[in-house]
């Protein structure tokens, strides 16, 4: 079942076209990988989902509602997180999800209940009350990621989660990512690691200058690339 769905959606800056008559089809449930270069279109793309910004033309559809015409009400159902970590330095990690769960006007049971929850599955626990301010890579995007979990959306947007961080905090990420996906979550991940979206993305599509240049599953994609194989031999030397 198709539950976000893209219909020529377009964004230019200037004279540049960041998107350019994009149409994607995302199911419910999937866990759906975005590759592309550099200046592709990708975060433009994720900030138009998360109703950051708006497009010059074109449609976006989740779950039915229009995302141009109700951003209030997509709000609801998604969460983001961005490429830039902005974190309160003076905070400790367990304020900083107190205060955003505030902000989204949790019930203070399950607040509590769901703050200990992300603590435990994103493995926090030995730094969580230490000040944001000495926090690693690591550390602050599992922060950050816990952020927007908070509110169980239907929808997680994630652009470069992992990029630049520690084997043992992506591998964090990757399970917790797998978990929700289990669980029926919609997950939206930018990447540029092709590992990554080849061990966790059920459908990938591929952008380059704003357009869409190829999109399947990831044994689909791969399977199209061929080419010649060279073979070397070394010869011992005694």
């Amino acid at each position: 079942m198709t539950y976000i769905q893209i219909k020529n959606l377009s964004k230019s800056y200037a004279n540049i076209n960041a998107l350019n008559k994009l149409n994607i089809k995302i199911e419910k449930g999937n866990l759906f990988g975005i590759l592309g270069p550099n200046g592709a279109g990708k975060t433009t793309l994720l900030k138009i989902l998360s109703t950051l910004i708006a497009p010059d033309d074109g449609a976006v559809y989740i779950n039915k509602i229009d995302l141009i015409k109700k951003p209030i009400e997509i709000r609801k159902l998604i969460g983001y997180v961005a490429q830039e970590i902005a974190l309160d330095k003076i905070l400790t990690g367990r304020e900083l999800l107190d205060f955003q769960a505030d902000l989204y006007h949790l019930e203070k049971s399950k607040k509590l209940e769901r703050i200990e929850f992300l603590i435990a599955k994103l493995e926090m626990g030995d730094w969580i009350d230490k000040k944001c301010g000495i926090y690693s890579g690591g550390m602050k995007r599992r922060i950050d990621l816990a952020s927007g979990l908070l509110h169980v959306p239907q929808v997680l947007i994630l652009d470069e989660p992992t990029v630049g961080l520690d084997i043992e905090s992506r591998n964090i990420i990757w399970e917790l990512l797998e978990s929700l996906k289990r669980d029926g979550m919609t997950i939206i991940l930018s990447s540029h690691y092709l590992d990554e979206i080849d061990k966790l993305a059920d459908n990938v599509v591929i952008i380059d200058g704003g357009k869409v240049i190829d999109q399947g599953t990831p044994f689909n994609l791969k399977s199209k690339l061929g080419g010649e194989r060279i073979s070397l031999k070394v010869r011992e030397f005694s």
